[in-house]
């Protein structure tokens, strides 16, 4: 049991991951930070959108000495693994760019691993059974978080959209009441009108 435990909480230790969500206000830009102290690490970013605007906003993800990796304008959700060829600093701005005037709310998730080497790869061939299912649980759970960050993500969004029509209904529909009522009592007062003249006549 402690074995396991230990086992665990290797492959834990294993990754180095930030999940955060953040509101941005407009026209703001927001950088967060990932330290890679040796070359060959893998670098996994993932951002979505989830509430603000058109669900859009821009990105940029810098290597050391300010070289740039990705960049990317009104999107709405990335995911990229990239290797760390440098050691240092890498940056991971967002930007709630000029033509949007609404604060949006980000998740996003920075993870930092070792990247896996030809000896590491022999090791994994002679680990017991034990351990790799440990390695594979660890894998399959990162992938249902996966799962429902984007299931979490579509809902919200589709709330909004539902939101959004319920809101354009009830003013549409209270736009298209207030032109009855007028149309009414313009009505009324052109056949009032109207009689009144013919008696002006007689």
């Amino acid at each position: 049991m402690l074995r396991r435990l230990v086992l665990l909480l290797a492959v834990a230790a294993m990754a180095n991951a930030v999940m955060l969500r953040k509101w941005i206000a407009s026209h703001e830009k927001t950088c967060y930070f990932a330290a890679v102290d040796m070359p060959f690490k893998k670098i996994a970013f993932y951002f979505a959108v989830h509430q603000g605007g058109n669900f859009d906003i821009d990105y940029e993800v810098e290597g050391p000495n300010n070289r740039q990796l990705f960049k990317g304008e009104a999107e709405r959700q990335g995911d990229f693994v990239f290797t760390a060829t440098q050691v240092g600093e890498y940056a991971f701005c967002f930007k709630n760019g000029l033509a949007s005037f609404a604060d949006k709310l980000v998740e996003f998730d920075i993870t930092v691993e070792d990247e896996a080497r030809p000896e590491d790869i022999a090791k994994r061939v002679k680990r017991d059974e034990v351990t790799n299912s440990v390695v594979t649980i660890a894998s399959d759970l990162q992938q249902i978080t996966k799962f429902m960050k984007y299931f979490r993500l579509r809902e919200n969004r589709n709330f909004a959209t539902i939101s959004s029509t319920e809101s354009r209904i009830m003013w549409f529909s209270a736009l298209d009441s207030l032109c009855v009522v007028l149309v009414a009592v313009v009505q009324v007062y052109a056949i009032q009108a109207l009689f009144t003249a013919k008696r002006s006549r007689l």
